[in-house]
């Protein structure tokens, strides 16, 4: 007996350890557009890519996954390197799909500090529609749900079996390949989709991240915006005072409170 039970407790532990990474078997980029403060006047736009592996999947930004490799160029003899996505800007929001835990959802916001984990069971209420269409040549259908303060429409296809999609989605008989909130700020659209090629992927050193509930990541994102000072002494646990702020051209930009746009929101308030 207490073979069986050595046995089923090194098979766990071997289990957890085989969850931190997977392999990618389909790989799906989508351009994503999004605003980050109320003062913008016009929206921004990250290609982020889906990676499909065995048993899980990760929402990366492909041009933060640049920065990360290439970022030892940066500094090293102060060498210009510049980025091959012109014209794009990061979404900072990373999210894993059962990782590190089966039937988790993890979404980040990057650097990590503002952390949600939830189940992935029953997490989205799906409506589906009538409506089809086709996007990346693939015959989609109709879905809608709410989720956090936001109404969202969403295309998935059948011939991909995979219940996955952008960001958190998921929890559909077939793979999420567009997906628009009602108020016409967010949205994921499938610009292309590679058999995978076997990268690796993993869940990030759980040391940097903090787990908080959605209404507390709603405060901890506002406070970004309002005052970034207060919000980095808060995360870092340093005071920290920010004098100046400069743009490429050596021309000083002001400091200003903005209004931060919150991709889930707990509150009623607009």
């Amino acid at each position: 007996m207490k073979k069986v039970l050595l046995l089923l407790v090194m098979a766990a532990c071997t289990a957890n350890v085989m969850a931190q990474k997977d392999s990618t078997v389909l790989s799906v980029t989508y351009e994503t557009t999004f605003m980050k403060f109320m003062e913008e006047d016009s929206l921004s736009r990250d290609l982020m890519r889906l990676d499909i592996g065995e048993h899980s999947s990760q929402f990366i930004s492909v041009q933060s996954e640049w920065f990360a490799k290439n970022k030892e160029k940066f500094t090293a003899n102060r060498q210009v390197v510049k980025s091959p996505y012109v014209g794009y800007s990061i979404f900072r929001y990373t999210s894993y799909k059962n990782l590190p835990e089966q039937g988790m959802v993890t979404g980040i916001h990057m650097p990590g500090w503002v952390t949600l984990q939830d189940q992935m069971a029953d997490l989205f209420d799906w409506q589906l529609l009538d409506g089809d269409s086709t996007i990346c040549e693939y015959p989609s259908k109709k879905a809608v749900t709410t989720f956090r303060g936001r109404t969202w429409t969403v295309w998935y296809t059948l011939d991909l079996p995979y219940s996955d999609g952008p960001w958190k989605f998921c929890g559909l008989p077939g793979l999420i390949l567009k997906a628009s909130e009602s108020d016409g700020i967010f949205s994921f659209t499938c610009v292309g989709i590679e058999q995978g090629d076997g990268h690796a992927f993993e869940y990030p050193d759980s040391k940097r991240l903090k787990i908080v509930t959605p209404k507390r990541a709603e405060e901890l994102m506002i406070l970004e915006g309002e005052d970034n000072d207060a919000y980095m002494s808060l995360m870092t646990g340093f005071q920290m005072k920010t004098t100046a702020i400069y743009d490429a051209y050596g021309n000083p930009i002001p400091i200003v409170p903005k209004h931060a746009v919150l991709l889930e929101k707990t509150s009623k308030k607009k």
